[in-house]
């Protein structure tokens, strides 16, 4: 993404919280990192700003838990269907008489956005993609069993001075529009050792990169590992929350 997409980006953030009552900031639970900058549009427009912890199963009990209690956010899980139930309770409370409740759901690319609003209208109204970033424009979508709540999707949030090998590990940006894997693969190595002990790996650095493409079956001609096809295979594991196979 480029700096005149961010800034665009942007735009459509500020839009969209100058038209909703109550803001939602989902976060991935694995990478639950806030924003200062949307937390200051929020409060100058005067609005309500709520942390909603999305893909809570991908941690353990223990550690979601621990989560919640530090970030005073709320648990969900859009793809295992867990925490609507608090959430419309959360936002029914803040209903007042026939007035209409617009609610904006903001974050980083793929945290689950359009998830979380197909999961909480119950029918699929915002495209998913796989991809980083798929989300096209704003949708506003009510609730089938609550209309007089009405929510509103948006772009996720990059910042220009975000590192992109981090955006990757923070499933912000794809690992194909990194020009080099095996850097994001080599961090995400360095920063979270146990992802290699998962698949009989006890190296670090480039020696554990290349016995896990001797694992993989990931060789070149003559039998050289192959570490470019091998980090984005890690990687993008990483990213989906998947061990190995």
């Amino acid at each position: 993404m480029g700096k005149a997409d961010r800034i665009s980006a942007w735009r459509r953030v500020e839009r969209t919280v100058s038209q909703s009552h109550v803001v939602l900031e989902l976060v991935d639970a694995r990478f639950p990192f806030r924003s200062d900058r949307l937390r200051k549009l929020v409060n100058m427009k005067r609005r309500s700003l709520v942390l909603i912890i999305n893909k809570a199963d991908l941690l353990s009990p223990d550690e979601a838990g621990k989560l919640a209690e530090k970030t005073g956010g709320l648990l969900v899980s859009a793809s295992r269907r867990r925490g609507k139930a608090k959430l419309i309770r959360l936002l029914k409370s803040r209903v007042r008489g026939d007035q209409e409740l617009r609610v904006g759901i903001v974050g980083r690319p793929n945290v689950g956005k359009s998830s979380l609003i197909n999961y909480l209208s119950g029918r699929k109204s915002a495209g998913v993609g796989a991809e980083a970033g798929f989300t096209k424009g704003e949708q506003w979508v009510k609730l089938s069993e609550n209309p007089d709540i009405l929510l509103i999707d948006s772009p996720g949030i990059i910042y220009e001075s975000d590192d992109e090998s981090e955006l990757v590990l923070q499933n912000a940006l794809e690992i194909d529009k990194h020009e080099d894997p095996v850097e994001v693969a080599l961090l995400l190595i360095k920063k979270h050792p146990g992802v290699l002990k998962d698949f009989g790996v006890r190296e670090e650095g480039d020696v554990a990169l290349e016995q896990l493409a001797v694992k993989m079956g990931k060789l070149k001609k003559g039998g050289e590992p192959n570490l470019v096809e091998t980090a984005k295979i890690l990687v993008r594991r990483w990213q989906r929350g998947q061990g190995p196979k």
